[in-house]
């Protein structure tokens, strides 16, 4: 158990920020060890090694043992041979250590005999915590602690940024991405295996800390999903946005042989869907994940805004046409400021277009026209942040001294972002680095500071919206019927099912249920009628469904569909349904196994979601915002609106029918596999369950 969930927060702030330092496995010819201790020897940290077989390691002492150093150290860094590893985590736990990182490999991740010893290594620790195996261990830059094996010449500046990753190769990778964007880290954490410290635990710990202003992450699974939404929630409260890159993203096209949802809820997708729903950016690649945290990490929280309406000035027309451009895409608004005309036209010659504005070379080298012109940009009504373009690169930096001069003034006066950006991504030369120390965004790019200003606007959008809470989740249990063997899975009848979504508060359409061998029922309502076998995953595979049938005709088409059942050796039930006039179709399915907890699947199109390939999702339970914000990335169908003179759809009602969805699928987690609700009817009397494929786990 981790210090985190067994112990107190010091056990971690003790370890992850440590004054006293043992490196086990000292040694001047082991490069990992050679790179940790050289640069640790000339920081702040105490630095003593650990070496049974030598004296001195790079010209100072080298202690048999932890227990040789005569004083608890705060936290160990073994980089012994896994073999070894426990006794030194037993021997740094009996020591009284704040903590150990364990970098050496061949633990679970390697087989059975891998994860005994990893049990061995865990026995050995006791409540101690332990960051890996198999980790590229932590970096705490302020304090000179590198516990890490990443090469010496990689260089980790300080700062804000808060960064845990998976993968240990990509420590210095981060490393070096940030120090091309003039930003710097509070701690870079590694954790491996995550035998006892995981990615949970330390964004718990990042949420408290005072160095730290915003939080990326580069994930490969989730091992606690609910401690680690609930470590975000505390890291958003506090003020700290997270953006995460889940790694693995091929996944999304994998194929679950199931159901609708469990082909569209693919791990990458739905890690995607909970980010977004708990307030995490979400990355492409670690580019796009360091993009958006820079500005957050150059600018202290007091200059964060909400973004709503940002103002880009520029030196030419084709600058400012691309920002344009490029803010329509990333879905950043550009107001446009029209009634601002007669002010900047006094300042430079008459502009037609204030947003984005092309200045001219009228203010090359003209620092109080362009300073003038941000102040009026920046103090208008409805802009948040303000946007200067210009090269950033070494040679850049006398024609642009006038755009520092006006951006840097200007930072002193607005209490709103101000953002010296560069239309391309090169080099930023030494000259722009002091921009954030004075108050000024640096942004690498056009696309890239959009995508920085667009991170900034949705967590202050996320962080104001008022607490919301799920409906209550009531535990749902296991259907007495027998499921039906299908090749997608252990399958619930399809009257089962159907009830358990009226039970569960889904509107779901009239049916009647013909059993084998029985005669055709009074279906209770009029013609004409759909008419298809009731337990069959995928009816259109065998042609199983007949539409349109009339009263004369319903005796004959199901006789007929039980003789197909029969060639086919599925059950012979068939299911009578009223043909109901649709305005348009959605689907609503639930993905019992996203490695994350069930979650909630949404698409329009009902059977042609698939090929739409646009759906929207979130954990369950959700919140009515949940629901909303689900449906609002369908907004661009237009289904709300009334596609092609079509009737709007009642979105308020879809909420209702997500949020019961979600708190069905909560309370039926023990057991339920999948879900599909496809179609979702839109009809004339609102919306209605046309049918329903529930998959059960094998009990």
């Amino acid at each position: 158990m981790s210090a985190a969930r067994g112990g107190t927060a010091g056990a971690l702030r003790r370890f992850l920020r440590p004054a006293t330092v043992a490196v086990v496995g000292a040694s001047e010819r082991q490069e990992r060890a050679a790179n940790a201790i050289l640069s640790m020897r000339t920081a702040g940290v105490k630095l003593h090694l650990v070496n049974p077989a030598r004296s001195h390691v790079f010209g100072q002492v080298a202690h048999p043992d932890l227990a040789s150093i005569g004083q608890p150290v705060d936290a160990v860094l073994s980089l012994v041979p896994a073999a070894a590893a426990p006794q030194v985590a037993a021997d740094a736990r009996a020591a009284g250590a704040g903590g150990v990182v364990v970098v050496a490999g061949g633990f679970a991740e390697d087989g059975p005999d891998g994860a005994a010893l990893q049990r061995r290594l865990r026995d050995a620790a006791g409540a101690m915590p332990v960051l890996g195996p198999n980790c590229n261990g932590f970096i705490t830059p302020a304090l000179g602690a590198r516990l890490s094996g990443a090469p010496r010449a990689l260089g980790f500046p300080d700062g804000h940024l808060g960064a845990v990753t998976h993968s240990g190769a990509l420590l210095g990778v981060l490393g070096l991405a940030a120090a091309e964007r003039s930003i710097g880290f509070s701690t870079l954490v590694s954790t491996g295996n995550e035998m006892s410290l995981d990615m949970a635990d330390i964004v718990d710990f990042l949420a408290d800390d005072e160095d730290t202003r915003c939080i990326a992450l580069v994930v490969e699974a989730i091992r606690r999903p609910g401690a680690f939404f609930a470590a975000v929630r505390r890291a958003l409260t506090a003020g700290k946005p997270v953006v995460a890159l889940k790694l693995g993203r091929s996944e999304r096209g994998r194929r679950i042989a199931t159901s609708h949802t469990g082909a569209l809820a693919g791990q990458a997708w739905a890690y995607d869907a909970a980010f977004r729903q708990h307030g995490i950016a979400v990355a492409q690649d670690v580019v796009d994940l360091m993009d958006r945290v820079t500005l957050l990490a150059q600018l202290p929280p007091a200059r964060w805004s909400r973004v709503e309406g940002l103002a880009i000035a520029s030196l030419s027309g084709g600058w400012s046409a691309l920002a344009g451009d490029v803010c329509a895409q990333e879905g950043l608004d550009l107001p446009e400021l029209s009634d601002l005309a007669g002010e900047i036209n006094t300042i430079l010659p008459p502009r037609a277009t204030v947003n984005p504005l092309d200045m001219t070379g009228f203010v090359m080298g003209r620092a109080d026209l362009i300073e003038r012109v941000v102040d009026v940009l920046g103090s208008a009504d409805g802009v948040d942040a303000v946007l200067l373009q210009w090269f950033l690169d070494e040679t850049a930096g006398e024609g642009g001294r006038a755009f520092v001069d006006a951006a840097v003034a200007a930072a002193a006066r607005l209490d709103k972002p101000v953002i010296l950006g560069s239309v391309e991504d090169g080099h930023p030369g030494e000259w722009a680095r002091e921009l954030p120390a004075r108050g000024v965004g640096l942004g690498r790019g056009l696309r890239a500071t959009v995508r920085g200003l667009r991170t900034m606007r949705d967590f202050t959008m996320y962080t104001a919206r008022p607490p919301a809470t799920p409906p209550p989740v009531r535990p749902v249990p296991r259907p007495a019927a027998e499921p039906v063997a299908t090749d997608a899975g252990p399958m619930l009848p399809f009257d089962v099912s159907m009830d358990l979504l009226a039970a569960a508060g889904v509107p779901v359409a009239p049916y009647a249920v013909a059993g084998p061998g029985t005669a055709v029922p009074d279906p209770g309502f009029g013609p004409p009628y759909v008419v298809k076998l009731a337990d069959v995953p995928h009816r259109s595979d065998i042609g199983a469904v007949r539409l349109g049938v009339a009263r004369e005709d319903l005796a004959a088409v199901v006789a007929e569909l039980r003789c197909l059942a029969r060639g086919h050796g599925v059950p012979q039930r068939v299911v009578i349904q009223p043909h109901l006039r649709v305005d348009g179709e959605a689907f609503v399915g639930v993905q019992g196994d996203s490695g994350l907890g069930p979650m909630v699947v949404f698409g329009v199109g009902g059977v042609f979601v698939e090929l739409l390939g646009k759906v929207a999702g979130g954990l369950a339970p959700l919140t009515a915002a949940d629901a909303d914000a689900m449906l609002e990335e369908m907004e661009d169908t237009g289904v709300f609106r009334g596609a092609r003179g079509r009737r709007p759809w009642n979105r308020d009602r879809l909420v209702e029918i997500l949020t019961a969805v979600g708190a069905f699928a909560a309370g039926t987690s023990q057991w339920l596999r999948s879900a599909d609700i496809n179609p979702l009817a839109f009809t004339e009397e609102g919306f209605a369950a046309v049918d329903a494929l529930i998959l059960s786990r094998t009990p």
